[in-house]
């Protein structure tokens, strides 16, 4: 919806800032399980919700190449992961707003044939071989705290994910999220959740939400950094 605005900008911003935060506190989300027939839908979504994330801009820096790798990582992910994986939506108003996947203590990692079959060889025909291998090789690396830590203990969960359409940010969807994954998670006897972020604000937001840094590390890139830290919450 477009809104054009005659007043000046301080009006115009309280304007707007002030619907958004009505569109909070009315919001009723509606979360379960992702259905396979609303799967691309979801990885559409979590696609655009990484657009400006160094996680993926650090590596390909062109708009329209990275474009293309986000939907192809992302899409294909989801389809090799979905036997395997807990996949969740958030609806508001019958619209997908946010996607999450959660990997319980006994998940298997899906074997390169197994990634292969669901089309993965399409991710390095988004982009080259190397800076695709180089990409997965950070991606390993910034897990593998989490990994590590998994085998700590019993019932300790891994989030791998959680997307908020960009359209939806700030305005409590996450929150509302992560509440209704730790209550998944704890109603199958699940102890803690682990999982790692690259953006400052997601770092804030969690340890504003209990969580504690676990560990914390830097990726270089062409001379472009990246932190990467690791969270962990006891439920």
């Amino acid at each position: 919806m477009l809104y054009l605005c005659t007043r000046n900008w301080e009006t115009c911003f309280s304007v707007l800032f002030t619907t958004k935060i009505d569109a909070a506190i009315h919001m009723t989300l509606e979360f379960a399980p992702l259905n396979r027939t609303e799967l691309r839908q979801a990885a559409e979504l979590a696609a655009r919700a990484f657009c400006d994330y160094e996680y993926f801009t650090n590596w390909f820096p062109d708009l329209e190449e990275r474009a293309r790798v986000e939907i192809a990582v992302i899409w294909h992910a989801y389809k090799t992961n979905f036997s395997r994986a807990h996949y969740f939506i958030a609806k508001l108003d019958g619209k997908i707003v946010a996607t999450a996947e959660l990997n319980a203590p006994d998940y298997k990692e899906p074997s390169v044939l197994s990634y292969i079959l669901h089309g993965w060889l399409n991710v390095y025909r988004a982009s080259n071989i190397k800076r695709v291998n180089d990409w997965i090789a950070m991606d390993a690396a910034a897990g593998q705290p989490s990994h590590d830590y998994q085998k700590t203990g019993p019932g300790i969960w891994y989030l791998s994910s959680l997307s908020v359409d960009p359209s939806m940010q700030g305005i409590g969807v996450g929150t509302k999220f992560i509440d209704y994954l730790e209550k998944y998670v704890r109603e199958r006897d699940g102890k803690r959740i682990v999982f790692y972020t690259n953006s400052q604000k997601n770092l804030n937001f969690y340890l504003n939400r209990g969580y504690e840094l676990l560990d914390k590390r830097v990726f270089d890139y062409h001379d472009r950094k990246m932190g990467s830290w690791t969270l962990k919450k006891a439920l």
